[in-house]
């Protein structure tokens, strides 16, 4: 092979490399398993949470959106950021509403909270 066709040869190969990096961290679901939360889940886990309303605020400053949410067996806190819709998500879910929340399991001031970071990861199931 001549130089100018390995360099060719070698530069397809780091284009196609660059591709599949970008495609397994941009596009690819592998690794990102969504799972139910629990009193088990992990600080950095993606779980899915479904309950009532028991309350919802916003914070002093930022706007950010607090509920507390009752699962059943437990009540949990979900963070929605106000740049992730914390104001949209606010003036669609009241107290009693039954939800479905997609987020990931974080720590606050010693208590576990789940963190929203999409509007469309917040559902109503049913209003009262």
């Amino acid at each position: 092979m001549e130089k100018e066709e390995k360099v060719v040869v070698v530069l397809l190969a780091m284009i196609f490399l660059s591709f599949s990096i970008a495609y397994v961290f941009f596009f690819s679901e592998a690794g990102s398993e969504v799972a139910e939360f629990s009193v088990s889940s992990e600080i950095g886990e993606r779980v899915v949470l479904e309950g009532s309303v028991v309350s919802k605020r916003f914070t002093y400053t930022g706007d950010h959106l607090l509920l507390t949410v009752d699962s059943g067996s437990e009540t949990v806190k979900v963070f929605i950021p106000s740049d992730n819709g914390a104001r949209d998500i606010g003036s669609m879910v009241n107290e009693d509403d039954t939800i479905k929340v997609s987020g990931v399991v974080d720590e606050y001031k010693g208590e576990i909270e789940v963190v929203v970071r999409d509007e469309k990861d917040v559902a109503i199931i049913s209003t009262v």
